[in-house]
């Protein structure tokens, strides 16, 4: 019986051969002259091969289990393939080398003699390997995208909200400060990684900063850092681990983060020890780490707490989710079909994965393919050195592969010349598809269009997924990613076997990240096979090719060069005259005008920041097949030639950030088939309105940073205009106008005709009409959440309006000074919005103002769902009642922040929120009292305030007094603000019943104080076991009171950068309690009579002095 591996590649052999027979129509068809021998020739090969085809349904069923059979079907490939290549040189040199041609021509009926002969031997050997013609059922068809498109984010698995639940509880107990690492483990495609997803999404992170990271069987911790480092920060790559630690505490210091480390094969313990040393970084943080690995013992070697095993999904789970993926309620005869889903469900082994491709793969079939699928021979196909689970799993996504189109199988296969785990860019890809003829042509959709579906297809059936990767970090962000699951890719690897092998006779698709890139050598055995090379190395130094005739590279269809290096493009370019696809991102050096008129069977081209690129020869124009060009921050680009209008295929264009493009509107106006133009950030484009009205076709359009270089800032109708001729454009689905800055847009009421609009930083929108404005309600189009009050001396009202149909999570309303009436903010009736659960609202401290801030504040009710809350600029002395009554209209608060109020001297009676747990009082230098006790008399006067505070922070309140005691909370900061120090004589202490309970320990962190910290009254009232931090205080001399009122101190940190060193030698002694002490800007260590003291140092676990 034949193994995976070896099954899978005789079943390419029908795919090949549509592609070949195709192959000698598009010749026979072509403009080169023929002789007449040679099309007879071609054409009698023609009928053979459709006659080999018809016996190819049975033969790839009898490969599986009939090696006779398989060896046949892997001969017939192997010789489809030559044919191919035969035609591919018969083609290459005819309309560039006369001589060449005439060579190739004499030649070619020799060649073709042979290969009758080869393929005469491969007709009579079908009979010794008992293939036989069979009546064979229509072809499966891929349908159409428009009948079988759903959404594009799979819903969440069937069966795992138990699972999901448990997971987030155990989070949430062992959420403690430093870093946790919860494991989940279970074999693949069980659905570990979807879980993870999950959790990373859910809104008990919502306050964290958040890193995925695909760690995959290789293991590479620098990798891993830097990933960590670039999704918390803007950072490039660093190169050695000590300054990756070093980076990574920076990093977490004091911060709440969730890592998820998705697939991890390491199972070295040392290896595993430096990967936890590595998440074990930064003082005062809470990271969470959740990691997905297939293997127990890893899970339990990894993780600080107890590994969570995800169990196998039941028979009736995996046939929920068949249901579910095949729309069985939408079946007929389901009664029929009940029963036999049932039976395949069993076949899944437990795993959702399995059930996904199953359920994708029954969608539209009749009963009795059903049946077909339950007795399929592919169930027993062997599988070794593989767990039962995922022999079942394999097995099922074989038979999925197997009911595929033909077509679809090659596209499939050749999918995985990506690394696992790497992201695919779906245009990208298609793109590559259509360079190496695997797209079928079809009278009714054009190319791209046939692409998209077989792209959709595979979606559906979960051989690609969404990425679960983080866009922040990645240059074309708002591009979705896709990407494998680990079975899937081994299965396509499987399909293509050793055509992916760069050092066998065989290879066609080449994946290269070696830094020490040799030169592309003839292969011995079998010349001119290589069809797609990818280069990603980021270290190479120079690509170099043979010149020789016989060189493989001049027969690749798809070169992708993503080095971003700065290297010159290399001169043999040149003889790729079957190119289809080239990327060449930055590379330095002028192009040689010639490569554009050799290279004329592009179809994609992307010269993407290829600074030194100023101009473009005549001869671009002659590139009849391209379809996507990207010359996006070629900066030096100067002017588009006349020949641009000749480019009549082109779909997509991109020349964002050509800043001095001259020409611009000029070029476009031939591009009649345009469906994709990004014009961000152009200058040059005076005159565009008149050549957009012409581009039909177009889909999507990106103006972003763009319309003041269309019109000026007085030409606001015309604008206006602009936009609605755009909105009304036929095809039309995404407009980008973000990035406006000042300019004022006016949206119309065509913009409803959308699928898509983005307003981002766009702070002069003036209108939005109500029917464009409930289409987002979310994010306004990305006016939301910081959105900006604007108002002009021609508007009687300013655009707070536009708030009126929105309902977000989030909202930031800046600016507020420029409301012009209190009836807009009436209108927009925030208390309404009940999905709101975070708003800010900020005026500018000194700007003008049309209404008073109290007045306006009193119109802002927020929702009763508000969690936290934020205020300003906010110039008024007292608040308005609902402010005053604060917990009754707001009793969810968790978080308050009151910063930027000059003129208020009082607060509200915060004290009686019963969930805040953190608040924030900035920048009142009029404020002098805060007095916590409970004022109206309503209530017992034993109620307790701040129940569950947890952090205060403090800052540039120089008047500022706590009154009648300090309320409890395990963090304290005070920064700047002197008097809250001294609120208290230093004989008080609180006994009262009156705040919370004192926590088991408080941090306490002073910076910036002028006072002695021998009058520092707030010492005399920290709890127990408490922490101690001071900052930039020059006076730290203490008395006995203060060591008393320290004397259970378990931490201390000192910046004695001003200080004077003398005061601090005696008074460490007296800290007995003291276990961890840390000293900023002091390199004297061996002064510290504490340090050597065997009184204090048996106590103590770390000193540091850093300089």
């Amino acid at each position: 019986m034949a193994t995976v591996g070896a099954a899978l590649g005789g079943m390419l052999a029908s795919a090949v051969i549509k592609v070949v027979i195709g192959q000698i129509s598009s010749t026979i068809a072509g403009e080169i002259n023929l002789h007449k021998n040679i099309k007879k020739d071609l054409e009698k090969m023609k009928m053979t091969l459709e006659s080999v085809e018809a016996v190819l349904s049975d033969a790839e069923r009898r490969s599986i289990t009939d090696n006779s059979a398989l060896l046949w079907l892997k001969r017939l490939k192997d010789a489809m393939n030559d044919i191919s290549d035969m035609l591919q040189d018969f083609e290459a040199d005819t309309n560039f080398n006369l001589l060449a041609s005439t060579m190739k021509k004499i030649k070619m009926p020799h060649k073709m003699k042979e290969m009758q002969k080869r393929l005469q031997k491969i007709t009579y050997d079908r009979n010794n390997y008992r293939v036989l013609p069979e009546a064979r059922s229509e072809e499966q068809l891929v349908r159409d995208i428009r009948e079988t498109a759903g959404n594009a984010e799979e819903a969440e698995i069937i069966g795992r909200s138990e699972e999901k639940l448990k997971i987030l509880a155990c989070l949430s107990e062992n959420s403690t400060q430093g870093t946790t690492i919860f494991p989940i483990w279970g074999f693949g495609g069980i659905g570990k990684t979807t879980l993870a997803r999950s959790v990373f999404n859910n809104s008990q992170f919502k306050e964290y900063y958040r890193v995925w990271v695909y760690v995959s069987q290789t293991f590479d911790l620098k990798k891993i850092g830097n990933i960590i480092i670039s999704q918390l920060s803007q950072q490039s790559q660093i190169s050695d681990l000590h300054s990756i630690h070093t980076r990574l505490q920076e990093l977490f210091t004091g911060k709440r983060i969730l890592i998820i480390l998705d697939d991890l094969w390491e199972k070295h313990p040392s290896q595993l020890e430096q990967l936890k040393a590595m998440l074990k970084q930064g003082e005062g943080s809470k990271v969470m780490v959740v990691v997905t690995t297939r293997e127990e013992n890893i899970a339990k070697e990894i993780g600080t707490v107890a590994p969570y095993e995800l169990s196998p999904f039941t028979d009736e789970m995996c046939w929920d989710i068949i249901k579910q993926k095949c729309n069985f309620e939408a079946c007929p005869d389901k009664e029929r079909l009940e029963p036999i889903g049932k039976e395949i469900a069993k076949k899944c082994g437990g795993v959702p994965l399995a059930a996904q491709s199953l359920g994708h793969m029954l969608k539209f079939m009749p009963c009795e393919m059903w049946d077909s699928v339950r007795t399929n021979h592919i169930w027993e196909l062997s599988i070794s050195k593989d767990t039962p689970n995922t022999h079942e799993v394999l097995a099922s996504l074989l038979l999925s592969y197997n009911f595929m189109p033909p077509r679809l199988k090659l596209c499939f296969g050749y999918s995985a010349i990506f690394p696992k785990g790497h992201d695919i860019i779906e245009d990208d890809l298609i793109y590559q598809w259509i360079a190496l003829g695997f797209i079928e042509p079809s009278s009714a959709f054009s190319t791209w269009h046939v692409g998209q579906n077989y792209f959709r297809k595979l979606l559906e059936m979960s051989f690609l997924q969404h990425s679960k990767a983080d866009n922040r970090t990645l240059k074309r962000k708002h591009v979705p990613r896709f990407t494998m699951h680990d079975l899937v890719h081994d299965l396509a690897r499987s399909v293509m076997a050793d055509e992916f092998d760069l050092e066998g006779p065989n290879c066609r698709y080449a994946w290269r990240t070696r830094a020490d890139f040799k030169p592309l050598k003839p292969s011995t055995t079998s010349p001119a096979k290589l069809r797609a090379l990818h280069i990603m190395d980021h270290t190479y130094t120079r690509i170099q090719f043979h010149h020789d005739v016989d060189s493989p590279a001049k027969y690749i269809h798809v070169l992708d060069l993503s080095t971003d290096c700065s290297h010159e493009l290399p001169d043999s370019i040149g003889q790729f005259k079957q190119l289809r696809y080239l990327r060449a991102p930055s590379f330095q050096g002028r192009m040689n005008p010639r490569f554009f008129r050799m290279l004329s069977k592009l179809n994609y081209l992307n010269l993407h920041c290829c600074h030194e690129l100023s101009a473009l020869p005549e001869s671009i124009g002659e590139m009849k097949c391209l379809m996507h060009l990207d010359l996006s921050r070629c900066i030096h680009l100067q002017e588009l030639p006349l020949s641009f209008g000749n480019l009549r295929e082109l779909l997509y264009l991109d020349l964002s950030n050509c800043n001095g493009l001259l020409g611009i509107p000029q070029a476009l106006g031939g591009l009649n088939k345009l469906q994709h133009l990004d014009l961000s950030s152009c200058k040059n484009l005076r005159g565009l309105p008149d050549v957009i009205r012409k581009l039909t076709e177009l889909c999507y359009l990106n103006l972003s940073g763009s319309m003041h270089h269309i019109f000026d800032s007085s030409s606001t109708d015309q604008a206006e205009s602009f936009i609605h001729y755009i909105c009304m454009l036929p095809n039309m689905k995404q407009l980008d106008l973000s990035s406006q800055g000042e300019y004022s847009l006016s949206i119309p009421d065509s913009a409803s005709r959308l699928s898509k609009l983005v307003l981002n930083w766009c702070r002069h929108v003036t209108r939005i009409p109500e029917c464009v404005a409930k289409m987002d309600r979310q994010s306004l189009f990305g006016l939301l959440p910081e959105f900006f009050v604007y108002s002009d001396a021609t508007e009687s009202n300013s655009n707070l309006g536009l708030l009126e149909h929105i309902n977000p999570e989030q909202l930031c309303i800046r600016m507020l000074g420029n409301v012009r009436f209190l009836e807009e903010a009436r209108i927009i009736n925030l208390r309404k919005k009940q999905r709101i659960g975070e708003l800010r609202l900020g005026w500018l401290e000194d700007a003008k103002r049309y209404v008073d801030d109290m007045e306006l504040l009193r119109e802002l009710v927020p929702p009763t769902t508000l969690q936290r809350f934020e205020i300003s600029g906010y110039s008024s002395v007292s608040f308005p009642d609902w402010l005053m009554s604060i917990r009754n209209y707001l009793p969810n608060l968790v978080r308050v922040e009151m910063s930027n109020l000059p003129n208020c001297n009082s607060l509200p009676p915060l004290g009686h929120l019963p969930n805040l747990r953190e608040l924030i009082l900035g920048a009142m230098k009029s404020l002098e009292e805060w007095n916590i006790a409970y004022s109206n008399g309503e209530d017992s006067p034993d109620e307790l305030m701040f129940p569950k505070l947890e952090e205060v922070i403090i800052y540039n309140c120089p008047k500022l007094r706590i009154k009648p005691h300090l309320p409890r909370a395990s963090s304290w900061s005070i920064t700047r603000s002197d008097s809250v120090l001294i609120s208290w004589g230093e004989s008080v202490s609180h006994t009262g019943a009156s705040s919370s309970s004192s926590p088991v320990s408080t941090t306490l962190e002073v910076t910036g104080s002028k006072l002695p910290l021998q009058q520092w009254s707030l010492l005399h009232h920290l709890p127990a076991h408490s922490d101690l931090d001071i900052y930039g205080c020059s006076d730290l001399a203490i008395s006995p009171e203060i060591i008393q009122a320290l004397h259970s101190l378990k931490s201390l940190k000192l910046d004695i950068r001003d200080s004077d060193h003398a005061e601090l030698i005696e008074w460490f002694t007296y800290l007995t309690s003291l276990q961890q002490l840390s000293l900023l800007n002091y390199n004297k260590l061996e002064e510290l009579p504490a340090y050597n003291s065997s009184q204090t140092s048996n106590n103590w676990k770390f000193v540091t002095a850093i300089d």
